[in-house]
């Protein structure tokens, strides 16, 4: 009985419900099982010594506008357990628009003990430690980790986490990821050096304050305007649902994946521009050997590549080839590349249109597109060919037929699950998925109305105000990132800064696979 009562009192109680807060619920695809697990922690570098004061009085100044007052609000618990955001009538002292901390070190960075561990781009091909060596510097310690962190306590959703050296400054904002992906970080940051500059005027409208603009996005067709029902497509890979025993076999292959090697590491891989620009040319010359009918040109009729295709195809084939059960592994095996794709400016330009043009949409707008090789096909056919088979499905299955197809798919089978979403592929697949945030352009992210010291630095990049480095990273809960990667942009040298979790073994292979190319 007393062990009883102290599990009873131990157990977290969430704050009491404020009378004057305005109540509503999430968008539908913001409260997701997914994006309830993964708490994302964006952390940038810049060589200048910033005034934490006028960061965080833009960013609270930004908070209080019309709209935009919707990402101060507090996350709590519904009916049926739907999420709900509860936003203060005014934001004080006391319950505030934004979680803020500071830090500061009398020192340059490179004097710090884990300053020093931060990769920064040098010229060459490298690979960073693990994050975990240097994450306690990133983020504070009383920065949130999971969903009960924001249940069960009055925060606000962003924490903002600042880190100060005699030449440099570490800006960190931490969010779970139900408030917005990392397209909608980029808008957040866009509009914050707005704030920061006194441009007040370029800060766009918020769009979808307590409504979903996005609720009819997969809606059973009789509910939509999509006129004769007939004329909706299906998905492309409808007829490679995973489900019933197959699903079974893939979910445990995974859970014993890691249930028995844990140890997981999330580092960066700083590209070269000089070595980028000769992978994507090979990667175009390579096409010379490709079926025309299987390649998407350009307007000039010649063959395309994005360098996000190229940056697809290089990561996650370094990925999959550095797995330490691959001389085991069935050639036949499938290997799915799930390429992340942000919708937003296809439901602002097709009908029927969602969003309007010139608005800030910060929420959750992103489905996937699926391509499938045999493991030996995936590993042995030029990087150009595995580019043009990505580029050619992502054009495939971003129409607005087929993402409205995927979208519906998608909804329904969430509506049974309890939330999981579709997995389309084979019972024993490996899964590796890429996010391309170079679109989001946080490279970009220019704070120098806040710059009080300038390192003086003319070279390696640096522009005063604009960071020389991107760190992503995550902590999850109940869900797992492995053999994710993603490309987080590129820099003011034109060098690609990529990303990956993985375990820790295939990342020592994939530094051999690396010294090989340098």
């Amino acid at each position: 009985m007393a062990f009883l009562l102290t599990w009873m009192k131990s157990k977290p109680v969430p704050p009491e419900r404020v009378a004057t807060d305005t109540v509503f619920p999430l968008h539908t695809l913001d409260d997701t099982n997914i994006a309830r697990s993964v708490t994302l922690h964006l952390s940038l570098r810049y060589d200048d010594v910033l005034d934490v004061d006028k960061l965080g009085g833009a960013l609270q100044r930004l908070l209080e506008k019309p709209g935009w007052r919707k990402l101060g609000a507090r996350l709590r618990r519904g009916e049926g357990g739907k999420l709900e955001y509860h936003m203060p009538a005014k934001y004080t002292k006391e319950r505030p628009a934004i979680d803020l901390s500071h830090v500061s070190h009398d020192m340059p960075m490179a004097e710090h003990a884990q300053g020093c561990k931060l990769p920064r781009s040098s010229g060459s091909i490298q690979m960073s430690k693990n994050a975990s060596l240097y994450r306690t510097l990133l983020v504070s310690d009383d920065s949130p980790t999971q969903l009960d962190d924001w249940l069960y306590s009055d925060r606000p959703q962003l924490h903002l986490h600042v880190v100060s050296f005699t030449d440099a400054t570490l800006v960190t904002v931490t969010w779970l990821h139900v408030l917005f992906d990392i397209m909608g970080a980029g808008i957040l940051l866009s509009a914050w050096t707005a704030m920061l500059e006194g441009r007040e005027d370029d800060v766009p409208e918020f769009h979808g304050f307590d409504s979903d603009p996005l609720a009819t996005l997969g809606a059973p067709i009789d509910e939509t305007q999509l006129g004769d029902a007939s004329q909706v497509e299906e998905y492309v890979y409808e007829n490679r649902v995973v489900s019933g025993w197959k699903m079974l076999r893939w979910v445990l292959g995974f859970m014993w994946e890691l249930l028995v090697y844990r140890q997981e590491e999330t580092r960066c891989v700083v590209l070269p521009a000089a070595l980028f620009k000769k992978l994507k040319s090979e990667a175009l010359e390579e096409l010379s050997s490709i079926d025309p009918m299987a390649m998407v040109t350009d307007k000039s009729n010649r063959p395309f590549l994005s360098d996000g295709d190229v940056l697809c195809a290089f990561l996650t084939r370094l990925i999959v080839s550095s797995q330490p059960w691959l001389p085991s592994a069935r050639p036949t095996k499938t290997i799915q590349v799930m390429n992340i794709f942000g919708m937003r400016p296809l439901l602002t330009e097709t009908s029927p249109k969602l969003l309007p043009k010139g608005v800030a949409y910060v929420a959750n707008c992103s489905t996937s597109i699926s391509s499938f090789f045999p493991l030996h096909e995936f590993l042995s056919l030029p990087l150009g060919h595995v580019a043009a088979r990505i580029r050619s499905d992502l054009v495939v299955q971003s129409t607005r037929p087929q993402i409205d197809a995927n979208m519906r798919l998608s909804r329904a089978t969430m509506a049974k699950t309890g939330g999981h979403p579709p997995l389309y592929g084979d019972a024993d697949m490996l899964l590796a998925s890429f996010t391309n945030w170079t679109k989001s352009k946080l490279f970009e992210t220019d704070f120098k109305g806040a710059v009080i010291v300038t390192s003086g630095k003319a070279e390696g990049g640096h522009v005063v105000g604009k960071p020389t480095a991107i760190f992503g990273d995550a902590t999850t809960k109940g869900f797992s990132v492995r053999n994710s990667g993603n490309c987080v942009g590129r820099d003011q040298d034109g060098n690609w800064w990529l990303g990956a979790c993985l375990r820790a073994e295939t990342w020592r292979n994939l530094e051999r696979a690396l010294d090989g190319i340098r």
